[in-house]
Protein backbone atom coordinates (compact mmCIF):
# COMPACT_ATOMS: atom_id res chain seq x y z
CA UNK A 1 0.00 0.00 0.00
CA UNK A 2 0.72 3.81 -0.41
CA UNK A 3 3.68 4.49 1.69
CA UNK A 4 2.49 6.79 5.03
CA UNK A 5 2.63 10.26 5.42
CA UNK A 6 5.79 11.57 7.01
CA UNK A 7 5.69 12.32 10.54
CA UNK A 8 7.96 12.43 13.27
CA UNK A 9 7.92 8.88 15.34
CA UNK A 10 10.62 9.96 18.32
CA UNK A 11 10.87 6.81 20.50
CA UNK A 12 9.09 8.52 23.07
CA UNK A 13 5.79 9.20 20.75
CA UNK A 14 3.47 6.40 21.73
CA UNK A 15 0.33 5.65 19.74
CA UNK A 16 -1.58 4.38 22.31
CA UNK A 17 -5.28 5.02 23.41
CA UNK A 18 -5.31 6.03 26.69
CA UNK A 19 -7.16 8.83 28.22
CA UNK A 20 -3.86 11.68 28.67
CA UNK A 21 -3.74 10.67 24.70
CA UNK A 22 -6.96 10.90 24.12
CA UNK A 23 -7.86 14.51 25.74
CA UNK A 24 -4.06 15.81 24.81
CA UNK A 25 -3.57 17.64 27.89
CA UNK A 26 -0.05 19.64 29.05
CA UNK A 27 2.65 17.56 28.77
CA UNK A 28 4.06 18.51 32.04
CA UNK A 29 0.65 16.83 33.68
CA UNK A 30 1.88 13.72 32.69
CA UNK A 31 4.10 12.87 35.81
CA UNK A 32 2.09 11.77 38.98
CA UNK A 33 -1.08 10.54 36.61
CA UNK A 34 0.89 7.61 35.34
CA UNK A 35 -1.94 5.52 37.06
CA UNK A 36 -4.59 6.69 36.16
CA UNK A 37 -3.15 6.70 32.50
CA UNK A 38 -2.32 3.06 32.77
CA UNK A 39 -6.14 2.33 34.30
CA UNK A 40 -7.54 3.98 31.60
CA UNK A 41 -5.26 2.06 29.17
CA UNK A 42 -6.79 -1.47 30.44
CA UNK A 43 -10.24 0.33 30.73
CA UNK A 44 -10.29 1.63 27.05
CA UNK A 45 -9.16 -1.15 25.63
CA UNK A 46 -11.99 -3.85 26.84
CA UNK A 47 -14.15 -1.35 24.51
CA UNK A 48 -11.94 -0.31 21.74
CA UNK A 49 -11.25 -3.99 21.47
CA UNK A 50 -14.40 -5.67 21.80
CA UNK A 51 -12.96 -7.59 25.08
CA UNK A 52 -16.54 -7.39 26.94
CA UNK A 53 -17.02 -10.18 24.20
CA UNK A 54 -15.70 -13.73 25.01
CA UNK A 55 -13.17 -15.03 22.50
CA UNK A 56 -15.53 -16.99 20.56
CA UNK A 57 -17.48 -13.84 19.82
CA UNK A 58 -14.45 -11.74 18.67
CA UNK A 59 -14.25 -13.82 15.60
CA UNK A 60 -16.52 -15.01 13.06
CA UNK A 61 -19.05 -17.87 13.72
CA UNK A 62 -17.90 -21.04 12.07
CA UNK A 63 -21.86 -21.46 11.25
CA UNK A 64 -21.06 -18.83 8.66
CA UNK A 65 -19.28 -20.86 7.06
CA UNK A 66 -22.22 -22.90 6.09
CA UNK A 67 -24.13 -19.15 4.84
CA UNK A 68 -21.33 -18.59 2.56
CA UNK A 69 -21.45 -22.12 1.21
CA UNK A 70 -25.22 -21.19 -0.13
CA UNK A 71 -25.34 -17.44 -0.60
CA UNK A 72 -25.11 -17.15 -3.88
CA UNK A 73 -27.49 -19.48 -4.62
CA UNK A 74 -30.30 -17.79 -2.92
CA UNK A 75 -31.74 -14.71 -4.78
CA UNK A 76 -31.04 -11.41 -3.09
CA UNK A 77 -34.26 -10.48 -2.01
CA UNK A 78 -34.96 -13.59 -0.45
CA UNK A 79 -31.26 -13.89 1.43
CA UNK A 80 -32.38 -10.18 2.36
CA UNK A 81 -35.64 -11.68 3.86
CA UNK A 82 -33.86 -14.70 5.88
CA UNK A 83 -31.57 -12.35 7.21
CA UNK A 84 -34.12 -9.96 8.61
CA UNK A 85 -35.75 -12.68 10.07
CA UNK A 86 -32.93 -13.89 11.67
CA UNK A 87 -32.41 -10.24 13.14
CA UNK A 88 -35.78 -9.94 14.71
CA UNK A 89 -35.58 -13.16 16.26
CA UNK A 90 -32.18 -12.66 17.83
CA UNK A 91 -32.11 -12.02 21.22
CA UNK A 92 -31.32 -8.31 21.34
CA UNK A 93 -27.84 -8.22 23.61
CA UNK A 94 -27.65 -5.73 27.09
CA UNK A 95 -24.57 -4.24 25.31
CA UNK A 96 -23.49 -2.65 24.02
CA UNK A 97 -26.88 -0.67 23.27
CA UNK A 98 -27.85 0.69 19.83
CA UNK A 99 -27.66 2.71 18.24
CA UNK A 100 -25.89 4.76 21.14
CA UNK A 101 -23.48 3.46 23.18
CA UNK A 102 -21.64 6.11 25.25
CA UNK A 103 -19.65 3.26 28.02
CA UNK A 104 -16.38 4.53 26.83
CA UNK A 105 -16.94 8.05 26.56
CA UNK A 106 -17.64 7.87 30.59
CA UNK A 107 -14.07 6.58 31.00
CA UNK A 108 -12.94 9.49 29.03
CA UNK A 109 -15.02 11.65 31.22
CA UNK A 110 -13.69 10.23 34.26
CA UNK A 111 -10.50 9.98 33.89
CA UNK A 112 -10.46 13.70 32.57
CA UNK A 113 -11.91 14.56 35.75
CA UNK A 114 -9.35 12.34 38.36
CA UNK A 115 -6.90 14.03 36.57
CA UNK A 116 -8.36 17.42 37.12
CA UNK A 117 -8.53 16.72 40.77
CA UNK A 118 -4.93 15.33 40.67
CA UNK A 119 -3.68 18.92 39.80
CA UNK A 120 -6.77 20.74 41.66
CA UNK A 121 -7.90 21.60 38.44
CA UNK A 122 -11.34 23.05 37.22
CA UNK A 123 -10.20 23.68 34.09
CA UNK A 124 -7.41 23.28 31.57
CA UNK A 125 -5.76 23.60 27.92
CA UNK A 126 -6.43 20.41 26.00
CA UNK A 127 -5.44 20.03 22.07
CA UNK A 128 -8.61 20.55 19.98
CA UNK A 129 -9.63 17.25 18.81
CA UNK A 130 -9.84 18.45 15.48
CA UNK A 131 -8.01 20.30 13.11
CA UNK A 132 -8.10 23.93 13.79
CA UNK A 133 -10.46 23.72 16.60
CA UNK A 134 -13.51 22.14 14.24
CA UNK A 135 -15.92 21.23 16.18
CA UNK A 136 -17.16 18.23 14.94
CA UNK A 137 -15.57 15.39 11.81
CA UNK A 138 -17.72 14.05 8.89
CA UNK A 139 -16.35 11.32 6.85
CA UNK A 140 -18.06 9.41 3.95
CA UNK A 141 -17.57 5.92 3.12
CA UNK A 142 -19.19 3.65 0.85
CA UNK A 143 -18.65 -0.45 0.36
CA UNK A 144 -19.35 -1.55 -3.79
CA UNK A 145 -20.68 -5.29 -3.59
CA UNK A 146 -21.22 -5.93 -6.99
CA UNK A 147 -21.19 -4.60 -10.58
CA UNK A 148 -24.83 -2.53 -9.84
CA UNK A 149 -23.16 -0.59 -7.14
CA UNK A 150 -20.17 0.02 -9.66
CA UNK A 151 -22.98 1.97 -12.04
CA UNK A 152 -24.05 3.82 -9.46
CA UNK A 153 -20.66 5.18 -7.96
CA UNK A 154 -20.82 8.10 -10.57
CA UNK A 155 -24.23 9.35 -9.59
CA UNK A 156 -23.72 9.38 -5.82
CA UNK A 157 -20.11 10.95 -6.38
CA UNK A 158 -21.80 14.09 -8.29
CA UNK A 159 -24.83 14.16 -5.46
CA UNK A 160 -22.04 14.54 -3.35
CA UNK A 161 -19.53 17.16 -5.20
CA UNK A 162 -23.29 19.23 -5.35
CA UNK A 163 -23.00 19.49 -1.46
CA UNK A 164 -19.35 20.03 -1.27
CA UNK A 165 -18.12 16.37 -0.07
CA UNK A 166 -15.67 13.64 -1.36
CA UNK A 167 -15.98 10.07 -0.18
CA UNK A 168 -14.03 7.07 -0.27
CA UNK A 169 -15.18 3.43 -1.84
CA UNK A 170 -14.19 0.62 -0.71
CA UNK A 171 -14.00 -2.11 -3.67
CA UNK A 172 -14.37 -5.97 -3.11
CA UNK A 173 -10.85 -6.40 -5.26
CA UNK A 174 -12.23 -9.73 -6.93
CA UNK A 175 -15.59 -10.00 -6.46
CA UNK A 176 -16.24 -8.08 -9.80
CA UNK A 177 -14.33 -6.73 -12.81
CA UNK A 178 -13.03 -3.51 -12.05
CA UNK A 179 -12.47 -0.56 -14.41
CA UNK A 180 -9.41 0.85 -13.24
CA UNK A 181 -10.17 4.09 -15.84
CA UNK A 182 -12.86 5.03 -13.93
CA UNK A 183 -11.56 4.91 -10.65
CA UNK A 184 -8.97 6.76 -11.72
CA UNK A 185 -11.01 9.62 -13.31
CA UNK A 186 -12.87 9.75 -9.86
CA UNK A 187 -9.87 9.63 -7.98
CA UNK A 188 -8.80 13.02 -10.01
CA UNK A 189 -12.15 14.13 -8.81
CA UNK A 190 -11.12 14.26 -5.36
CA UNK A 191 -12.54 10.57 -4.34
CA UNK A 192 -10.51 8.09 -2.57
CA UNK A 193 -10.71 4.12 -2.82
CA UNK A 194 -9.84 1.31 -0.68
CA UNK A 195 -9.83 -2.48 -0.46
CA UNK A 196 -13.03 -4.51 0.56
CA UNK A 197 -11.00 -7.36 0.96
CA UNK A 198 -11.07 -9.99 -2.31
CA UNK A 199 -14.73 -11.32 -2.37
CA UNK A 200 -17.75 -11.53 0.32
CA UNK A 201 -16.97 -15.55 0.75
CA UNK A 202 -16.44 -15.05 4.44
CA UNK A 203 -12.99 -16.77 4.19
CA UNK A 204 -10.31 -13.56 4.70
CA UNK A 205 -11.01 -14.36 8.74
CA UNK A 206 -12.11 -17.67 8.72
CA UNK A 207 -9.02 -18.83 9.78
CA UNK A 208 -5.10 -17.94 9.78
CA UNK A 209 -4.50 -20.45 7.22
CA UNK A 210 -6.96 -18.61 5.21
CA UNK A 211 -5.96 -14.88 6.06
CA UNK A 212 -2.18 -16.29 5.41
CA UNK A 213 -3.35 -17.29 2.14
CA UNK A 214 -5.50 -14.35 0.69
CA UNK A 215 -3.86 -11.12 2.32
CA UNK A 216 -0.71 -11.73 0.24
CA UNK A 217 -3.48 -10.90 -2.72
CA UNK A 218 -5.23 -7.39 -1.02
CA UNK A 219 -1.53 -6.05 0.13
CA UNK A 220 -0.27 -6.82 -3.40
CA UNK A 221 -3.52 -5.25 -5.71
CA UNK A 222 -3.79 -2.66 -3.00
CA UNK A 223 -0.27 -1.52 -3.65
CA UNK A 224 -0.50 -1.53 -7.38
CA UNK A 225 -3.53 0.23 -7.24
CA UNK A 226 -2.79 2.94 -4.07
CA UNK A 227 -5.10 2.14 -1.92
CA UNK A 228 -4.77 2.59 1.20
CA UNK A 229 -7.24 2.01 3.41
CA UNK A 230 -9.28 -1.54 4.55
CA UNK A 231 -12.53 -2.62 5.39
CA UNK A 232 -13.36 -6.26 5.50
CA UNK A 233 -16.01 -8.04 4.02
CA UNK A 234 -19.27 -8.02 6.27
CA UNK A 235 -16.87 -6.56 8.84
CA UNK A 236 -16.33 -9.83 9.80
CA UNK A 237 -12.52 -8.86 11.73
CA UNK A 238 -10.20 -10.25 13.92
CA UNK A 239 -8.04 -7.05 15.42
CA UNK A 240 -5.09 -8.40 16.03
CA UNK A 241 -4.96 -9.62 12.71
CA UNK A 242 -5.93 -6.43 10.46
CA UNK A 243 -2.38 -4.37 11.09
CA UNK A 244 -0.65 -7.47 8.31
CA UNK A 245 -2.75 -5.85 5.40
CA UNK A 246 -0.23 -2.98 5.94
CA UNK A 247 -2.82 -0.89 5.64
CA UNK A 248 -2.72 2.94 6.39
CA UNK A 249 -5.94 2.93 8.23
CA UNK A 250 -9.12 0.07 8.89
CA UNK A 251 -12.95 0.88 9.23
CA UNK A 252 -14.13 -2.50 9.81
CA UNK A 253 -15.27 -1.67 13.56
CA UNK A 254 -18.32 -0.12 14.85
CA UNK A 255 -19.18 1.91 17.41
CA UNK A 256 -22.06 -0.26 18.13
CA UNK A 257 -23.57 -2.41 15.80
CA UNK A 258 -25.06 -5.16 16.85
CA UNK A 259 -27.21 -6.76 13.60
CA UNK A 260 -23.84 -7.05 12.21
CA UNK A 261 -23.01 -11.61 11.43
CA UNK A 262 -19.77 -10.39 14.21
CA UNK A 263 -21.58 -8.21 15.91
CA UNK A 264 -20.21 -5.60 18.75
CA UNK A 265 -18.31 -2.32 19.08
CA UNK A 266 -15.70 -0.47 19.76
CA UNK A 267 -18.14 2.26 21.67
CA UNK A 268 -15.81 4.65 20.58
CA UNK A 269 -17.02 7.73 18.03
CA UNK A 270 -13.58 9.01 17.81
CA UNK A 271 -10.33 7.38 15.72
CA UNK A 272 -8.08 5.04 17.69
CA UNK A 273 -4.95 2.91 17.14
CA UNK A 274 -5.32 -0.41 16.44
CA UNK A 275 -1.24 -1.08 16.78
CA UNK A 276 1.52 2.11 16.30
CA UNK A 277 0.87 1.65 12.86
CA UNK A 278 -2.80 1.53 11.87
CA UNK A 279 -5.58 4.04 12.67
CA UNK A 280 -9.02 2.38 13.20
CA UNK A 281 -12.21 4.66 11.80
CA UNK A 282 -15.01 3.32 13.35
CA UNK A 283 -18.23 3.68 11.16
CA UNK A 284 -20.51 5.19 13.25
CA UNK A 285 -23.76 5.65 11.64
CA UNK A 286 -26.12 2.54 10.83
CA UNK A 287 -25.77 0.80 8.29
CA UNK A 288 -27.87 1.51 5.02
CA UNK A 289 -28.11 -2.37 4.27
CA UNK A 290 -29.30 -2.68 8.53
CA UNK A 291 -31.89 0.29 8.33
CA UNK A 292 -33.30 -1.04 4.70
CA UNK A 293 -32.83 -4.35 4.39
CA UNK A 294 -32.91 -6.08 8.22
CA UNK A 295 -34.84 -3.93 10.25
CA UNK A 296 -37.26 -2.00 7.24
CA UNK A 297 -36.82 1.27 8.97
CA UNK A 298 -37.05 4.89 7.32
CA UNK A 299 -33.12 5.66 7.02
CA UNK A 300 -33.71 9.53 8.22
CA UNK A 301 -35.12 9.41 11.61
CA UNK A 302 -32.08 7.38 12.66
CA UNK A 303 -29.37 8.85 10.70
CA UNK A 304 -30.38 13.02 11.59
CA UNK A 305 -31.13 11.37 16.05
CA UNK A 306 -27.77 9.67 15.75
CA UNK A 307 -25.11 11.94 13.58
CA UNK A 308 -26.76 14.93 15.89
CA UNK A 309 -26.31 13.03 18.95
CA UNK A 310 -22.32 12.74 17.52
CA UNK A 311 -21.84 16.15 16.33
CA UNK A 312 -23.22 17.57 20.20
CA UNK A 313 -20.08 15.77 21.33
CA UNK A 314 -17.72 16.82 19.33
CA UNK A 315 -17.06 13.29 17.16
CA UNK A 316 -16.63 11.47 13.96
CA UNK A 317 -19.25 10.95 11.88
CA UNK A 318 -18.47 8.20 9.76
CA UNK A 319 -20.95 7.03 6.98
CA UNK A 320 -20.78 3.54 5.17
CA UNK A 321 -23.26 3.34 2.94
CA UNK A 322 -23.81 0.93 -0.21
CA UNK A 323 -24.57 2.03 -3.80
CA UNK A 324 -26.13 -1.33 -4.37
CA UNK A 325 -28.89 -0.03 -2.42
CA UNK A 326 -28.28 3.88 -1.88
CA UNK A 327 -27.54 4.41 -5.34
CA UNK A 328 -31.05 5.44 -7.19
CA UNK A 329 -35.17 5.92 -5.83
CA UNK A 330 -35.90 6.75 -3.01
CA UNK A 331 -32.82 5.60 -1.08
CA UNK A 332 -30.73 7.90 -2.39
CA UNK A 333 -33.15 10.80 -1.89
CA UNK A 334 -33.01 9.98 1.85
CA UNK A 335 -29.04 10.01 1.11
CA UNK A 336 -29.24 13.36 -0.39
CA UNK A 337 -31.36 14.67 2.59
CA UNK A 338 -28.20 13.44 4.74
CA UNK A 339 -25.93 14.91 3.03
CA UNK A 340 -28.10 18.30 3.14
CA UNK A 341 -28.03 18.12 6.81
CA UNK A 342 -24.22 16.98 7.57
CA UNK A 343 -23.50 20.22 5.37
CA UNK A 344 -25.11 22.13 7.80
CA UNK A 345 -23.24 21.33 10.53
CA UNK A 346 -22.04 24.35 12.61
CA UNK A 347 -17.72 24.27 11.97
CA UNK A 348 -17.55 20.62 10.95
CA UNK A 349 -14.21 19.14 9.16
CA UNK A 350 -15.37 17.60 6.18
CA UNK A 351 -12.62 14.65 5.70
CA UNK A 352 -11.67 12.07 3.42
CA UNK A 353 -10.58 8.94 5.82
CA UNK A 354 -6.91 9.50 5.09
CA UNK A 355 -6.81 12.54 6.01
CA UNK A 356 -8.88 11.65 9.47
CA UNK A 357 -6.05 8.86 10.05
CA UNK A 358 -3.38 11.48 9.32
CA UNK A 359 -4.59 13.75 11.33
CA UNK A 360 -5.40 11.38 14.14
CA UNK A 361 -1.55 10.34 14.04
CA UNK A 362 -0.06 13.91 13.74
CA UNK A 363 -2.15 14.92 16.89
CA UNK A 364 -0.89 11.58 18.75
CA UNK A 365 2.76 13.24 18.00
CA UNK A 366 2.11 16.54 19.14
CA UNK A 367 3.05 17.90 22.77
CA UNK A 368 0.74 20.22 24.33
CA UNK A 369 3.34 23.19 26.32
CA UNK A 370 2.29 26.15 27.88
CA UNK A 371 4.75 29.15 28.24
CA UNK A 372 4.44 32.14 29.76
CA UNK A 373 0.69 30.74 30.51
CA UNK A 374 0.24 31.01 26.26
CA UNK A 375 -0.80 26.91 25.70
CA UNK A 376 0.75 25.56 22.01
CA UNK A 377 1.20 22.45 20.27
CA UNK A 378 4.94 21.66 20.53
CA UNK A 379 6.81 21.54 17.14
CA UNK A 380 3.47 21.48 15.13
CA UNK A 381 1.75 24.84 15.17
CA UNK A 382 -1.10 25.89 12.54
CA UNK A 383 -3.55 22.85 12.28
CA UNK A 384 -3.48 21.61 16.04
CA UNK A 385 -4.81 24.29 18.27
CA UNK A 386 -5.06 23.92 22.03
CA UNK A 387 -8.60 24.62 23.18
CA UNK A 388 -10.27 24.46 26.97
CA UNK A 389 -12.05 22.07 28.16
CA UNK A 390 -14.55 24.17 29.50
CA UNK A 391 -15.14 24.82 25.35
CA UNK A 392 -15.30 21.10 24.86
CA UNK A 393 -19.12 19.74 24.48
CA UNK A 394 -17.78 15.98 25.95
CA UNK A 395 -15.81 17.61 28.62
CA UNK A 396 -19.10 19.06 29.64
CA UNK A 397 -20.96 16.56 29.38
CA UNK A 398 -23.05 15.12 32.03
CA UNK A 399 -23.16 11.49 31.61
CA UNK A 400 -26.58 10.25 31.51
CA UNK A 401 -27.95 6.68 30.29
CA UNK A 402 -28.86 6.59 26.69
CA UNK A 403 -32.37 5.40 25.92
CA UNK A 404 -32.20 3.45 22.47
CA UNK A 405 -34.72 3.83 19.32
Amino acid sequence: MPARGHLPRPAEISFTNDVFSFWKLPEAWRAGTERIIEESERSAQHYLFEEYLDDRRRRPSPLLNYYYTFKDLIPTGVRHWLNSIAIRNRRRPAFPDWPCEDALLRIWRRGLAAILERWNAQDAWHLAFWPEGKSCCVVLTHDVEGPEGLRAMEPMADLEERYGFRSAWNLALEQYPIDWKRIDQLRARGFEFGAHGLKHDGRLFRSERDFQTLAPRIRAIAREHGLCGFRAPSTLRRAQWIPQLECDFDSSFSDTDIFEPQPGGTCSIFPFFLDRKVVELPYTLPQDHTLINLLGRDLMPTWIRKARWIASLGGMILTLTHPDYCGSGIYLEAYAKLLEYLAGIDNAWYALPSQAAQWWRLRACAKLQIADGHPFAGGHPGAIVPRLLSQEPLARWECKAWRGF
